[in-house]
């Protein structure tokens, strides 16, 4: 966005254009010196009024600044949004319950814990493939139940019956199994027992009431997948992408300072998921213009944020939240007074923090959240000599010599923004030819008064003389570029607080006083 300054630099702007190209825009000009003389004209120029407001209605670039109800102007600088979905957060347990194989060792055998603490009460299957292998030597005929009691699908547990016919003593083992035909999960429904435990049980009859001979006993669960997950769903950190925010507020810096009295630093939470989630700050930092890199300091950068999230009543419910970091809670005016370019930031998210089981959360296939950081700078505060530098190419060659002039700059303004400016004219080497106003920096727009609370009222007037005398002009014809510095302040030399609102208005009036050659 490269409009922050159009605004101020209007006022000079408008000065600087009349001076080199002559406008003809010849409107009535109260206040303007007219002589009637034959060897003296006074041009009116320029005569122009407009708002804030005007001036930004004409940007389409205007997406980082916004104007509030009661007229104060914001610039807003967001980050990208930060999107994590059940798989991407949740990848660490679809891993670990991707191939599970249990030898079946005992008549019932408890499966693996779930990873990373995990207790789960519910788990609702959308994938996922369930194999047995089996061997036997029994030299009758035996039957084999396998049963899951906490695997159910329409109520029914999962199980399966293999019969074995008798060996017949040599050669290698019978095998029955499901390698190319295995169950198929999805639907299931996994309920652990109270204790967390999920059994397979395998039941073994032989006709003849001997013990079985069975030389492998074996399951596994292949790449489960789940739609719906409840219980105490573990400790895990998700790391997310670091960012940047980049503040061209402060593009054409030179030298200077703002203090924003009130600027904010917003953190957007948007969430589905049924679990306790806290934000884990790596990094939260300012890069300045003076190249320091300053930390955002406060107890929620410490100790964290807590996202918001719905409870097991509220499945498929997407809560929101908005944190501000202010001057109040944490040290924002300091870092972002002192010339900000960009905020670097890196912030991960940790769930179930508090580490207490007691709280039961949940997830779908469809959960997500998303996180969004905002930079706010309302323009209300104090600039202090605050000068800005911008470059521009001119040609001013077919200008024929003219003799004596004089530009009267009346300037009446509403804003409580005092501009200081100079122009220096410099040639296609680089090099410096001459200057606008030979007293250096002059005084082109007086700030309105401000009250205490940092309200602007009444108008301000300055008058300005400019002469440009012969020489000078010609000395101008052979520079092809302009150099434009000014330096704002707010009221009484930025003593003040002050709002800058949209509809305060300035007039800046023209006139040019010409003697020919």
């Amino acid at each position: 966005m490269k409009m922050n300054f159009k605004f101020f630099y209007g006022a000079f702007l408008v000065l600087i254009v009349a001076i080199i190209s002559a406008c003809t825009q010849f409107d009535d000009l109260t206040g303007i010196d007219s002589v009637d003389s034959d060897a003296e004209y006074a041009l009116p120029l320029l005569s122009s009024h407009f708002s804030i407001r005007d001036v930004l209605d004409g940007f389409d670039e205007n997406n980082s600044l916004f104007i509030d109800p009661d007229g104060l102007i914001r610039f807003k600088y967001s980050g990208d949004v930060l999107t994590k979905t059940t798989d991407e957060v949740f990848e660490a347990i679809n891993n670990a319950l991707g191939i599970i194989p249990i030898p079946l060792v005992e008549d019932t055998t408890t499966l693996p814990p779930f990873p990373d603490g995990l207790e789960v009460d519910r788990m609702d299957l959308k994938g996922g493939n369930f194999f047995y292998f089996f061997s036997s030597k029994h030299p009758s005929p035996l039957t084999i139940n396998l049963r899951v009691p906490q695997f159910t699908k329409d109520g029914e547990e999962l199980s399966f019956q293999m019969n074995f016919p008798a060996y017949s003593g040599s050669g290698d083992a019978i095998s029955m199994n499901n390698l190319f035909f295995p169950e198929n999960l999805d639907g299931y429904v996994i309920t652990p027992e109270e204790n967390g435990d999920i059994n397979v049980i395998k039941e073994i009859v032989t006709e003849d009431g001997e013990p079985a001979v069975i030389t492998e006993s074996t399951v596994l669960i292949q790449d489960m997948a789940f739609s719906y997950a409840e219980g105490y769903l573990g400790n895990n950190t998700y790391d997310e992408s670091r960012d940047t925010i980049h503040i061209d507020f402060f593009d054409r810096w030179i030298n200077g300072d703002i203090y924003f009295a009130d600027p904010r630093i917003t953190i957007f939470f948007e969430n589905s998921f049924g679990v306790p989630t806290r934000s884990v700050v790596n990094v939260f930092e300012v890069f300045t213009v003076r190249e320091d890199v300053l930390p955002l300091e406060s107890e929620f950068i410490t100790n964290g944020i807590d996202f918001p999230y719905p409870e097991l009543n509220e499945i498929g419910a997407v809560k929101y939240k908005e944190f501000e970091f202010t001057k109040d809670n944490s040290n924002i005016d300091v870092i972002l007074g002192a010339g900000p370019l960009a905020l670097d930031y890196d912030v991960d998210a940790f769930t179930n923090p508090d580490s207490d089981p007691e709280i039961r959360g949940f997830i779908t296939d469809s959960s997500y959240y998303k996180v969004r950081i905002e930079v706010e700078l309302p323009l209300y505060g104090k600039a202090m000599d605050f000068a800005a530098r911008d470059t521009f190419d001119i040609d001013l060659s077919s200008f024929e010599t003219i003799g004596e002039a004089e530009v009267k700059l009346i300037a009446d303004n509403e804003l409580p923004l005092e501009i200081d400016g100079q122009v220096y004219f410099q040639n296609v080497a680089g090099t410096i030819i001459d200057s606008l106003f030979d007293n250096g920096t002059t005084r082109l727009v007086e700030a309105a008064e401000v009250d205490a609370e940092g309200n602007a009222s009444g108008m301000a007037t300055k008058v300005n003389y400019i002469p440009v005398p012969p020489e000078k002009f010609e000395s101008l014809r052979n520079s092809s570029q302009l150099i434009m510095l000014v330096d704002f302040s707010t009221y009484n030399e930025g003593e003040i607080s002050a709002k800058v609102l949209a509809d305060q208005e300035i007039s800046i009036r023209m006139g040019l006083k010409v003697k020919p050659e």
